[in-house]
């Protein structure tokens, strides 16, 4: 054995530890002894100690310190931000500042991994806060911070552009407390790593993992999670394409805010805790909350890894964005949180502490680490080609431990010596040998053996044996080398280590079960043939190399493996076998006797085992009565009722029936008002085609016809000659006077002018004008001054005349043109134009304009066009009329689409916002009108706002003679309906069209439907919802047209709906054939009056009508400037080598010019730099006229050059370009600024950049946008009032009172007296007198009024007006919206919302703030957008529909859009990222599986209803070309048939019975309506709905709250970050955390989710066969590939080993079963998802239950948020702001549909109940009315 170091003080292990605290000198020694852990294990069970470390307290100095009320002197200026309350201003101060519930119930203050120390009190006096103090009140902060944080959809669409960053050790403590992982088993901890990481790219996320060394420091207690964590760097370094950091010391790294600054990572994934498992907060975390509060005060959004969860398209995760306030707040304490840092980091015990107990730990440190890099050498020359990493670990980990150990046990022994002092027998008993760690390294050696040979199903080994103390100090320490080895091969580079298998370096079940087995049979490791031959070998190879490096030890032979007994003290209950799990029973299938079954599952149902008839399941089934869907959903009024049955139901009372169509007079008038804003044409009026085909004239009658439209048209002729002869000189003096003004009048004669030759001649006159304004404007100012927009006027002249004119014009007109051209300079252009005048001329003309030009432009043709007169430049439009089309000529796109209309075909369009694709609807609508009354038209939108704009745009463009109690246009939405079975067009959101077409007595009705039109499609993809639009997209028979302008892969969408179309005709010539009688009788078969095409046409269209101009907002001077974004600058070299420059991404021709100019300045070389000069490009040289798609052509040249630059090796060139195309400008956002609202509106006025919406994402931001720049207009109008002005107001108002009072009253006198007539006359003349002066007075000064009073007549805006009399703050509102000022979101007033929405349209309005409820396919088209704010919902899909609004067509020359205060990465990313691709959902869920099975058995066409059920069932967009994943959904449906026969909703011959139309009519909140009705049908709520006394049918307070805490257990779940349960903060108003179900009803669902797991557990196991296992048997990321099934040699080591397995598994993934996690935790979980077959595709998500409490993976508990209840007691949305952290217009939106679900159980329970005094009716009418009143309270 070795020698030991001369020190003498050193005692080794905790084995000593008893005497270690003895001889330990100092309090920290003794801190540092206690805060040891055991192996691996952070966990308490897993290691034997014979007595429990007690804390002690901190010192007084210390308590002091920590229990002081209050933090330092406040500033007024943060006292005032606090008091003006913000959300998170001041939170730090607040609650800082007064003593919480948390302070006083932790009074020894915050402390290190749960363990209490006098750190505190020990440091050094430090100028400033307190650290302690400081971490206490960012702790505080924090808390209030949680309560914001917002669940959502973190990726949303940003697809592959998108940046975060993960913080490393955050990511490590996501999955190393993870539930399912035990302590020691790395593979599973990596498996779920990757797995993560793996989706996260699987999902085209674009991230880096970051790790701050200063963190490392977290782990220190814990050699295995160091080792742990150093292999997890190495591994994502070396082992995967991730990029990751670990150069950062610490946030507060100047290098780490510099990556800040320049990438500006969409949010950061921190953290809250540093240890799960202990309740009380650690010092440890404190590192994390300063990394957090460090992160959101730089301006970076934050989300926390506690609660992130995924599905199949989606991650989500609790999100915060950082404000301006919380960057204030840092910016304060950012010294104190540094001071803060640095304490924590000298608090923080040294890794070695829990091995090195003494004063001289340091020195066998430095042993220790002298050590490794000998032994790695050593270890070089064996193996100099280098070999697998676990055999370098493993060997080199043995050795240095084996010869540390040897100086431990002599120094102890020394130690023991010198002192006189012996330890006490059982202390000496529990010393482990210097042999006994001989024979546990070779135990471990053999246990890497094999993990390199042994396949993962042979160790699923469950070991609940722990070490004992004699065995835990060399293990830390082998552990501890262990760490160190991997430090110093991370850093080593000239030594081929294969690193593959990293992740698998130990097996802690592993390595106990060979510990056991070597112990007690030793006989089976004698020889290598007993151990395996491969196994043997590789053992014998690892041995071997530990002795080689390690000549001084005497470590013998490698056989046999013995170990001593007594290491391991296993469970009391454990016998020497270990325990085999009890077999899971298989469900017997309970047959269904069903033809949609039988078709549908087909072979898969002889596949699965059935039960008996007589078996007790089946027996025990009850027989309730069957259901049928006769009455509607939300009132009791039968559902098949013809407009007939409801003509004769009309009111009989005529004064009753005369209101009634009073009021639906009421409603058209409006919609038509509404209509008006939206267009300007006529309401057309329909025929039916049997009218118009009599209406048809003769043949003689069609001539007589021509004739007199040839005579008008020379008529009209003649009325424009003379109509210009009459104002030609006006004009031309006008024009003299002022060129602006005249071109306007001359543009307004040129439109209602029908004659091209006047039209000719005006346009030369106005040329001629310009031209002479030019020259004059060029003598009155030098030439580097010149404006030159009358240039660009009189050649955008040139451009009309000769691309719409050029055949009518003469060749003295031509010779005109030419010599304008010339005197501007183009002299190319000049010879070009004379090019087409006769030779003998041209000559002649030439000659004459030799002289210079006069006043020139200073630039080449080309550069001029490009770069001034791109707006203006003529695009490729057709000029033949459509006869389809009457107000304007279409494209050819448009054509395409009006020819799939014609042909009854299908079609799938995109194409820009604005671009007219909408047409084609309005186009099918008018098509279906006229040609049938009975066929319907129904359009799919998405919101109820897109709803109500189509309806009244109905309304505005056609009426129709029908019959009585028919209607043209229908509306049906979730809360309100009107015609939906007695119209012609349906305008509905796609659940409601869902709900009609699932109907089984509504067949006729579909059946009718000719085209469905689908608005906004790309919803297929969103979050909520996005599977109703698949099932009406399989669903539907007849054709649709399916729009959208954000879709990327149209081309798969299309190729998925053909396949659709190509069933539906199959089932339609199915249909066709003869069928038996039976099939007859089952079914009408549907006769066609006209053929169907079943084919999908794809129509796409990218060009924009009007550019989109970028601009960032900046703030220099007190003055608000616009600094131009070119598009290229968002790219980088990275994104075009991987992605190519977006197809998107447009460049205006100015843009183009300036691009080219860059990449000729950047490459002096540059081959093509002439070619593709604009004065010598093909497409531009010598061309008077340059058109759009001349610069199109231009553009992709130039964007396929720049790509190429990359490809030729000229990268660096491409980075010049893009960095010289950057904006100049930083920004706002990040700096100090203080938002003046009004200032940036007045800005854009003066710019003329009105009418503008300006885009934000909080409504109560929105709201206070509007309110902030109203007050400013208020205030400026007073200062400008003269004095007195208000008194002579108030006067003059007041006589106008008595005025009219007296008026009307002396007008009711029939005979007046000529007194009394003279005196009528004159208070009439004073009246007219007085009104016009009160008017006077009202006007607003020009300049203290955003609005346009020409915009809009008087009448149209007393209509808006008068219908804002009775809403909440009339008053406000109006005079907001007198002053062009409106807002706009979804909690606001309907009213409200609409009349914004026609006043901005009519042009009255100039200024919206808006969220996004403005951006799903409203018709507000705008001059500039501009985005506030930065949020999580801004991405590309909301910037898309958002920006598309800018640039109104015909008004506009281009759009604007301005980025104010959003980060410039941020628009860099929203300008280059692609929209996202559209993929599909699961497609079923259980109650869908029973409104099929309705359908199918009591539908009134079984036929019919049969083949949209196995549409549903086949067609599902996410089984599109996926066999293995269509299996799946089959089983699927099989099993949640099993489901709804047990639970009673369906019988045997599949029809659904008992409650089964209330848990259809609550399916949005699947499984809560299953667990709901087992409430009902258990008694529970008759139990609780008990009257105040028998006589009463009101019931008390109690009961009410009891109902809604239920219900909001059921239906309002929305769980909190786990962070804020553990830190309870108080609140005000809301109680925030929603108490548990009553006893009885917790007991119900515990039932339902035994019941629920027992069937589905079943569907794992059987899916199981479906998961791809040669994919599962490697790592999701990395695809390291380790061992399947298979099968071993025979030897007597592997055979006892594979006694220890548990039962075989099958249904769990092998990397969890290393975890002891076997099929029974499939029955036993609440969370399968990190154990079963990844590749299956399924979630828990899909899975029927109802967790009573959720968890995170870490097994934190995460509460529901009472928001539901908190609202029933105060009523207050305010108060869900600020308590339970849900923002204004969501609260809004929450408590609504929580009220729907109350409104939809009332009625049902009142459908299905006899009694109308049934109490749980009366209770749910009550809690109705109640709920409803306090809802309608807070709406504005």
């Amino acid at each position: 054995m070795a020698e030991a170091p001369e020190t003498q003080d050193v005692l080794g292990s905790r084995a000593t530890k008893t005497r270690v605290m003895r001889h330990s000198s100092t309090p920290e020694e003794q801190n540092a002894g206690r805060g040891g852990l055991g192996e691996a294990d952070l966990d308490e069970e897993n290691t034997v100690s014979p007595d429990e470390d007690k804390e002690e307290s901190l010192d007084e100095e210390s308590k002091e310190n920590l229990d002081e009320e209050s933090v330092g002197d406040l500033d007024e200026e943060t006292w005032m931000r606090s008091a003006e309350g913000s959300d998170d201003a001041g939170m730090w101060l607040d609650e800082t500042s007064s003593s919480t519930e948390s302070e006083e119930s932790e009074e020894e203050g915050v402390t290190w991994d749960g363990t209490v120390g006098s750190e505190v009190s020990k440091q050094e006096k430090v100028e400033g806060a307190n650290p302690a103090k400081t971490l206490k009140s960012l702790s505080t902060y924090l808390t209030r911070i949680f309560t914001k944080f917002h669940r959502t959809s973190l990726l949303r669409d940003f697809v592959e552009s998108e940046f975060f960053v993960i913080d490393g050790d955050s990511l490590m403590m996501m999955y190393i407390h993870n539930a399912t992982v035990d302590p020691g088993q790395n593979l599973h901890f990596f498996y779920l790593v990757e797995w993560f990481l793996s989706d996260l790219i699987q999902k085209q996320a674009k991230f880096v993992i970051a790790f701050f060394k200063d963190l490392e420091c977290i782990w220190n207690q814990s050699c295995l999670y160091l080792s742990i964590r150093t292999t997890l760097i190495l591994h994502l370094q070396r082992n995967t394409k991730i990029p990751v950091h670990t150069e950062f010391s610490s946030c507060f790294d100047p290098k780490w805010k510099t990556f800040l600054e320049e990438n500006h990572p969409y949010f950061v994934m921190i953290s809250d805790t540093a240890n799960p498992k202990k309740k009380r907060e650690c010092l440890s975390t404190g590192l994390f909350h300063n990394l957090m509060i460090h992160t959101l005060g730089n301006g970076i959004n934050v989300v926390l890894t506690s609660g992130v969860t995924q599905d199949i398209l989606r991650l989500y995760g609790y999100h915060k964005t950082s404000n301006a306030m919380i960057i204030s707040v840092f910016q304060e304490k950012a010294e104190d949180l540094k001071r803060a840092e640095d304490w924590m980091l000298s608090c923080a015990p040294a890794f070695h502490s829990q091995v090195f107990c003494g004063t001289d730990g340091k020195k066998l440190m430095q042993t220790l680490h002298s050590e490794i890099p000998q032994t790695i050498s050593a270890l070089k020359l064996l193996w100099p080609q280098g070999v697998d990493v676990r055999r370098i670990v493993c060997a080199v980990s043995c050795s240095v431990a084996l010869k540390i150990y040897g100086y431990m046990v002599a120094m102890a022994k020394s130690t023991g010596d010198e002192t006189g002092a012996s330890a006490n027998k059982e202390e000496e008993l529990e010393e482990l040998s210097e042999q006994g760690a001989t024979e546990l390294c070779r135990t471990y050696c053999l246990h890497v053996a094999l993990l390199r040979k042994l396949p993962l199903a042979q160790r699923a080994l469950k070991s609940k044996a722990k070490w004992k103390n004699a065995a835990m100090p060399f293990l830390l320490l082998r552990r501890m080398a262990e760490f160190l080895v991997l430090k110093e091969l991370s850093t080593t580079h000239d030594w081929p280590v294969d690193l593959t298998y990293l992740t698998d370096l130990s097996d802690e079940h592993l390595f106990k079960s060979v510990v056991k087995i070597c112990s007690e049979r030793p006989a089976c490791t004698g020889s290598e043939p007993q151990l395996g031959r491969e196994i043997g070998s590789e053992y014998r190879n690892i041995w071997e190399a530990v002795a080689t490096i390690s000549p001084a030890l005497d470590v013998g032979s490698a056989l046999p493996v013995t170990c001593s007994p007594g290491l391991l003290l296993l469970p009391a209950d454990t016998t020497e076998s270990v325990h085999q799990e009890q077999g899971i029973p298989p469900i017997g299938l309970i047959p269904v006797t069903s033809d949609l079954v039988e078709e549908y599952l087909g072979k898969m149902l002889g596949q699965m085992p059935q039960l008996d008839s007589e078996d007790p399941t089946i027996v025990s089934l009850l027989k309730l009565k069957e259901f049928d869907e006769v009455l509607h959903w939300h009132s009791r009024k039968p559902l098949i009722e013809t407009w007939h049955e409801k003509i004769q139901k009309l009111p009989t009372d005529p004064l009753e029936r005369k209101s009634m169509l009073r009021q639906q007079q009421k409603y058209v008038v409006f919609e038509r008002l509404y209509a008006e804003s939206l267009e300007e044409t006529a309401t057309l009026t329909v025929a039916s085609s049997q009218a118009e085909a009599a209406k048809r004239p003769s043949k003689k009658s069609t001539e007589l016809i021509e004739a007199q439209k040839r005579k008008k048209l020379e008529e009209e002729e003649r009325k424009a000659k003379e109509q210009w002869s009459s104002i030609q000189k006006s004009l031309g003096k006008e024009m003299t006077q002022d060129i602006d003004k005249g071109i306007k009048t001359l543009d307004r004669f040129l439109q209602k002018c029908n004659s091209d030759q006047v039209k000719v001649d005006a346009q030369m006159e106005g040329i001629k004008h310009c031209y002479n304004a030019w020259v004059e404007h060029c003598r009155s100012i030098a030439e580097p001054s010149r404006d030159v927009k009358t240039a660009v006027m009189l050649m955008q002249r040139i451009h009309t005349v000769l691309s719409q004119y050029e055949e009518q014009l003469s060749p003295k007109q031509l010779t005109k043109l030419a010599g304008y051209l010339k005197e501007l300079g183009f002299l190319s252009l000049r010879d070009s134009l004379l090019e087409r005048v006769d030779e003998q001329q041209k000559e002649k003309l030439k000659k004459r304009q030799m002289n210079d030009p006069k006043c020139p432009v200073g630039l080449g043709a080309a550069r001029f066009q490009l770069k001034h007169m791109g707006p203006f430049l003529i695009r490729d439009e057709r000029t033949d009329r459509d006869p389809r089309v009457r107000h304007f000529i279409p494209d050819t796109w448009q054509r395409e689409l009006l020819d799939a209309v014609d042909n009854n075909e299908s079609a799938v369009i995109v194409a820009p916002t604005s671009s007219g694709k909408t047409y084609a609807s309005y186009y099918c609508m008018e098509k279906v009108l006229r040609t049938s009354d009975s066929g319907i038209v129904v359009y799919v939108a998405p919101t109820k706002a897109l709803v109500n704009q189509v309806v009244a745009t109905v309304y505005g463009r056609f009426t129709k003679d029908l019959p009585q109690g028919m209607a043209v246009c229908g509306c049906f939405t979730r809360d309100y309906r009107s015609h939906v079975f007695s119209c012609q067009v349906l305008v509905t959101v796609p659940q409601c069209l869902e709900i009609l077409l699932l109907s089984p007595h509504q067949q006729d009705w579909a059946k009718r439907i000719q085209y469905v039109i689908f608005d906004e499609v790309h919803c297929l993809g969103g979050d909520i919802g996005a599977e109703v639009w698949e099932h009406l997209l399989v669903m539907i028979r007849c054709p649709f047209l399916a729009l959208s302008a954000t879709i990327s892969n149209p081309e798969d969408l299309t190729q998925w709906l053909q396949l659709v179309k190509t069933y539906w005709k199959q089932v339609e010539r199915d249909s066709e054939e003869p069928s038996s009688a039976t099939t007859k009788q089952k079914g009408k078969r549907k006769k066609h009056t006209k053929s169907q095409s079943f084919k999908v046409r794809l129509v796409t269209y990218g060009e924009r009508y009007n550019d989109l101009e970028n601009f960032v907002c900046d703030f220099e001077d007190d003055k608000y400037k616009f600094v131009p974004y070119h598009p290229c600058a968002a790219l980088t070299v990275d994104h075009i080598i991987n992605y190519g420059i977006p197809s998107d991404l447009a460049l205006s021709p100015a843009e183009c010019l300036r691009l080219y100019d860059t990449m000729a300045g950047v490459s002096q070389g540059w081959p093509r730099a002439q070619e593709l000069d604009p004065e010598m490009y093909k497409s531009f040289k010598n061309k008077i006229v340059i058109r759009r798609s001349d610069v199109r052509e231009y553009e992709a040249e130039l964007k396929k050059e720049l790509a190429g630059w990359i490809e030729t090796g000229r990268t660096n060139e491409v980075k010049d370009v893009l960095l010289m195309l950057a904006p100049k400008a930083k920004g706002i956002f990040g700096r100090e600024h203080k938002d003046n609202f009004p200032l940036l509106v007045e800005t854009l006025q003066k710019q003329n950049g009105l009418p503008a919406i300006f885009f934000m994402f909080n409504p109560s931001l929105v709201e206070g946008f509007a309110d902030d720049i109203l007050r400013h207009l208020l205030r400026k109008a007073q200062s400008k009032k003269k004095p007195g002005h208000d008194k002579t107001k108030l006067q003059i108002e007041s006589r106008i009172v008595k005025l009219l009072k007296y008026l009307e009253k002396e007008k009711t006198l029939t005979h007046p007296s000529r007194k009394q007539a003279e005196r009528l006359t004159q208070c009439q003349t004073e009246y007219e007198s007085l009104t016009k002066k009160h008017q006077e007075l009202q006007k607003l000064p020009p300049d203290c009024t955003f609005a346009q009073i020409s915009a809009a007549d008087q009448k149209f805006l007393d209509k808006v007006f008068t219908r804002l009399r009775w809403i909440h703050h009339s008053g406000y509102y109006r005079s907001m919206l007198r002053r062009g000022i409106g807002c706009h979101h979804r909690s606001l007033n309907k009213t409200i919302r609409q009349s914004v929405e026609m006043l901005f349209r009519r042009g009255f309005i100039k200024v919206v703030s808006a969220t996004s409820t403005l951006a799903l396919g409203i018709n507000m088209p705008c001059k500039t957008v501009v985005f506030l704010e930065d949020s999580v919902y801004l991405d590309s899909l909301n910037y898309r529909q958002m920006s598309g609004r800018a640039g109104r067509r015909g008004l506009d020359n281009a759009g604007s859009v301005i980025f104010y205060k959003v980060p410039l990465s941020k628009v860099q990313r929203l300008l280059k990222a692609n929209v996202p691709q559209l993929r599909g959902q699961f497609p079923l869920t259980i109650t869908l599986v029973l409104r099929l099975m309705l359908l199918a058995a009591k539908a009134d066409d079984q036929l019919d209803a049969k083949a949209k059920a196995l549409s549903v069932l086949q067609y599902s967009l996410m089984t599109f070309n996926q066999p293995r994943k269509q299996n799946i959904v089959k089983y699927y449906f099989l099993f949640s048939l099993q489901f709804l026969l047990r639970e009673g909703f369906l019988d045997r011959e599949g029809h659904p019975q008992g409650f089964a139309g209330l848990v259809m009519h609550i399916h949005y909140h699947e499984p809560a309506n299953f667990v709901f009705i087992r409430f009902l049908v258990q008694g529970l709520l008759h139990k609780l709905c008990q009257p105040v006394n028998p006589s009463s049918n009101t019931f008390s307070e109690d009961v009410m709250e009891t109902l809604v805490l239920i219900l909001a257990n059921l239906f309002g779940r929305r769980h909190l970050p786990s962070v804020l349960w553990e830190q309870r903060p108080s609140f005000q108003q809301s109680k925030v955390f929603l108490n548990d179900l009553p006893e009885e009803f917790a007991a119900s669902v515990k039932e339902y989710n035994e019941n629920a797991i027992h069937v589905f557990g079943n569907f794992l196991l059987t899916i199981s066969q479906l998961a791809d296992l040669e994919k599962e048997f490697k790592l999701p990321l990395t695809n390291t590939t380790f061992p399947g099934p298979q099968e071993q040699e025979g030897a007597d080591f592997t055979a006892e080993l594979s006694k220890c397995l548990d039962s075989p598994v099958t249904a769990v993934s092998p990397f969890a079963c290393l975890s002891g996690r076997t099929n029974h935790d499939l029955f036993n979980s609440y969370d399968v998802d990190p154990i079963i077959f990844r590749t299956l595709g399924i979630h828990m998500g899909n899975i029927p239950i109802l967790p009573l409490k959720y968890y995170d993976r870490q097994g934190r508990h995460m509460p529901l948020n009472a928001y539901a209840l908190d609202f029933y007691k105060h009523g207050s949305l305010t108060a869900l702001t600020s308590d339970n952290g849900i923002n204004r217009g969501e609260a809004y939106d929450l408590i609504r549909d929580f009220l729907l679900v109350i409104s939809a159980i009332s009625t049902s329970v009142a459908e299905l109940c006899d009694r109308a005094d049934d109490p749980v009716v009366l209770a749910f009418q009550q809690l109705q009315e109640t709920y409803s009143a306090k809802l309608r309270k807070v709406s504005s």
